[in-house]
């Protein structure tokens, strides 16, 4: 074959083929075959009236059964179109491209550790997003000292954040709110303002709605009841219960004290025992004498003194 004959049939074979990249509009992406394939406006080759055939997508990574990265560009979303050895029969989307309608970026703009989002990305552009038609993103900042990676769910603005001080978890709708760092573990329930926080120094469970609270440390145990401001505390010295009204009671080492304050101290049972003995000293029933030498039944008041 001459030369001549060669560059004829080439030149014949370009003539009818588009090689390159084409700016395309996705008109259809509602894959009846679930391939991920698109059908496409191409107005510098086809008009602004005639729609592609189902592009097949052309993706970094994928070619196995239930493997590969799914990213279906939206209706109306820019697209980078490509066919197969030239043939307008076979067209492949390729990507996407973003322009300036209106003089604005299309580019994602980022979110902040709190999930809101932010004008624009910075430059220079450190900060990786993916981000869908509904803001829900993934988010990942590389600037040296501000590393941070966000996952954000934008309908109900749940956002989990996890930088240099640690990982916050926090519902959106209640501010409900899980923070673990340096410190410790903080969980809170931001509808009731309930929290468990667990540091260095201990445990503490406060009841927010009512000033209840637990609190676990290194000293002891200490509850209280906030509503009431009754307590109970159990520390190396031994356990004290305290009441509202002043009453106390106080078991340590040296012995159990009493003090009813302005009350009464009342001791019910069928038998009160009085040191170590196996027979009760004052029983249910015994008998004192009166003043007038009758008998008249004994009883336990503040005033009265057990001698041994």
């Amino acid at each position: 074959m001459t030369l001549e004959k060669i560059v004829s049939s080439l030149v014949q074979k370009v003539e009818h083929h588009y090689y390159g990249k084409y700016r395309g509009i996705v008109v259809d992406n509602a894959d009846p075959e679930q391939l991920g394939r698109l059908k496409v406006k191409v107005p510098s080759v086809l008009g602004n009236d005639i729609v592609t055939g189902w592009a097949t997508p052309c993706v970094p990574y994928g070619g196995e059964m239930n493997q590969g990265m799914l990213f279906i560009p939206e209706v109306d979303a820019g697209v980078w179109i490509e066919f197969e050895e030239g043939d307008l029969e076979f067209p492949i989307w390729v990507g996407t491209y973003w322009s300036k309608p209106g003089g604005e970026s299309e580019l994602p703009k980022p979110n902040d550790p709190d999930g809101a989002e932010q004008g624009s990305v910075q430059d220079p552009p450190t900060r990786k997003i993916i981000k869908t038609l509904k803001g829900h993103t993934i988010q990942f900042e590389d600037n040296d000292g501000e590393e941070m990676v966000i996952i954000f769910e934008a309908t109900n603005e749940n956002v989990i954040t996890m930088d240099q001080n640690g990982i916050v978890i926090h519902e959106g709708q209640n501010s409900h709110e899980v923070k673990m760092d340096g410190e410790g573990v903080t969980i809170t329930d931001g509808m009731n303002s309930h929290e468990v926080k667990m540091d260095g120094n201990g445990v503490t469970i406060s009841d927010g709605m009512n000033s209840h609270e637990i609190k676990m440390d290194s000293s002891g145990v200490a509850v209280s009841d906030g509503t009431n401001q009754n307590s109970v505390t159990m520390s190396g010295s031994g356990i004290s219960i305290e009441t509202v009204s002043g009453a106390k009671v106080e078991l340590t080492a040296a012995g159990i004290t009493i003090d009813a304050g302005a009350g009464v101290v009342q001791v019910k049972g069928t038998a009160v025992m009085l040191g170590p003995g196996v027979m009760p000293v004052i029983r249910l029933g015994d008998m004192g004498v009166g003043n007038l030498g009758a008998p008249v039944p004994i009883t336990i008041t503040t005033n009265t003194q057990v001698l041994a």
